[in-house]
């Protein structure tokens, strides 16, 4: 079964957005607070981000980054809300300099917290002279640019957790919540889908509807615990032989559709045989008919079509008072809800 169930491109939308916010807020911070380089990092999950680098960082290797960002600050200088300390010997060489006696250079660093106080992320900056100087003079307008970096960030944050709702939002309304396939909304989305799909391509496309025959038997017999049983195990065992392009849905109480892509006679044919195979493995009674968009002319009629083919088998089967060794085969193979 496929369900549509992310913003395509959402997430790297946020992020461009917020790198070119960052990136001019840095520039901001530049002019305030003049170093040979900086960059910003947020922190997801105990890892670091680069979000934005500029200057000597552009050539810094992302892993040594990482280490600069969380190595070496136990014992830093910290003027209000910004920490410097010398670059070690060893550290030099990742910003193509080499060690001078005499001529220290100096990583700059603050935390980036949103209005809670929850650290979101981290600035660090490389510079040839000593910031605390500056740090000192500045500090009300750099304070300013801290702020306005952690807000951009915090928004980052909460919109993709306000995107991730909404899909969820959106999954939720086009699942059936006791088979977990598509419902009839979600299966009438992904049929438009489709159908859009194939006005551009030409692919042609099967439906298959199938229709449990003794679910009111068994709500009647063992209660509808056990009805609900039978319709879980039927979602998963059409699920089971379908591909994953390939979607699944509960149509009615009782009712299920399926809907092939790119489908050919043989690829229906067998997809078929496959369902009924399957089916019948579990003793599930199912009536089922098949159509292709090619011999009914639109996805719609494809429907109406299949729907009067599955009608005609259950027509053709006996009716449930003469047919109580497949009744006993499906009551025997759901849970009996007085267990």
């Amino acid at each position: 079964m496929s369900v549509n169930n992310e913003s395509p491109g959402f997430e790297a939308r946020a992020n461009i957005l917020a790198s070119e916010a960052l990136g001019a807020q840095l520039k901001v911070l530049q002019l305030f607070l003049p170093t040979s380089g900086w960059l910003i990092s947020w922190q997801e999950q105990a890892n670091w981000n680069i979000v934005v680098a500029q200057g000597v960082f552009t050539e810094v290797p992302a892993d040594h980054t990482f280490d600069l960002l969380d190595n070496g600050w136990g014992d830093a200088s910290c003027i209000d809300r910004f920490y410097y300390r010398r670059v070690m010997p060893d550290e030099m060489p990742m910003f193509g300099e080499k060690p001078r006696a005499g001529s220290p250079c100096y990583l700059i660093m603050a935390n980036l917290k949103d209005p809670d106080g929850i650290h979101v992320g981290r600035v660090l900056g490389f510079s040839h002279d000593e910031p605390g100087a500056v740090l000192l003079l500045g500090a009300p307008k750099l304070f300013l640019c801290l702020t306005a970096m952690a807000f951009t960030v915090a928004l980052r944050k909460e919109l993709r957790a306000a995107e991730k709702m909404v899909v969820a939002m959106q999954r939720d309304a086009f699942i059936d919540p006791l088979t977990g396939v598509l419902n009839r909304a979600g299966w009438v989305d992904r049929l438009s889908q489709i159908a859009t799909q194939s006005q551009r391509t030409d692919d042609d496309a099967a439906i298959v509807v199938l229709d449990l025959d003794f679910l009111k038997v068994v709500n009647d017999t063992r209660g509808h615990a056990a009805g609900d049983d039978l319709l879980r195990r039927t979602a998963q065992t059409i699920s089971s032989v379908l591909r994953a392009t390939d979607a699944v849905g509960r149509l009615g109480g009782d009712e299920f559709g399926v809907v092939v892509q790119h489908a050919t006679p043989d690829m229906a044919a067998a997809l078929l045989g496959r369902l009924k195979q399957a089916l019948a493995q579990v003793d599930i009674k199912i009536s089922i008919g098949m159509a292709l968009m090619s011999e009914a002319g639109s996805l719609k009629k494809t429907v109406h079509l299949a729907d009067e083919r599955m009608y005609q088998e259950k027509r053709r089967k006996p009716t449930p008072a003469r047919n109580r060794i497949d009744i006993d085969r499906t009551l025997a193979n759901t849970k009996n809800t007085f267990n």
